[in-house]
């Protein structure tokens, strides 16, 4: 490969990694507010979840005790509250995709980077589509520890 075509891949990687670490940042706060929702008991039990596939909250029904038994409704709640997480892992790989694709084509093109020792440290020291840490997303508990979610689950009327 001659002087050209290498400086020009090496812009092309070069620019790929900018647009990764610009899109990885956006990605992250995006992910962090994702929420979903879902039902069990023919919708009487309705779960909500955060990013982190944390139980945010628990609404029953009225009826649920018409037409189920009060000692199932923990497996209930637990069956939704699963879904719902299994729903939040789905919308966060489906964002996560563009990222890992941009990371493939980067690796693919980043094979120059063995002729040149430190380009090559730094992009092996990058993991260039991980996915971001948990943040916390829950507000700050007020002086007397109470952070504005109730423990105990809502009652629809």
């Amino acid at each position: 490969m001659d002087n050209d075509a290498m400086k020009h891949e090496l812009d092309e990687v070069l620019s790929l990694v900018q647009e990764q670490m610009r899109d990885l940042s956006a990605m992250q706060q995006k992910r962090s507010e994702l929420t979903a929702k879902a039902t069990a008991a023919d919708g009487a039990v309705e779960v909500s979840v955060d990013a982190q596939g944390i139980v945010t909250g628990v609404v029953i029904d009225e009826s649920y005790l018409k037409d189920f038994e009060l000692a199932d409704l923990g497996g209930h709640i637990a069956g939704a509250a699963r879904e719902a997480a299994q729903e939040v892992g789905r919308q966060a790989a489906a964002m996560l995709e563009p990222l890992t694709q941009r990371r493939g084509a980067i690796r693919a093109m980043s094979d120059i980077a063995v002729d040149i020792p430190e380009f090559g440290d730094a992009l092996a020291s990058l993991n260039l589509a991980a996915p971001p840490g948990n943040e916390a997303t829950a507000a700050a508990p007020d002086e007397d520890g109470w952070d504005g979610r109730s423990s105990f689950p809502s009652v629809r009327q």
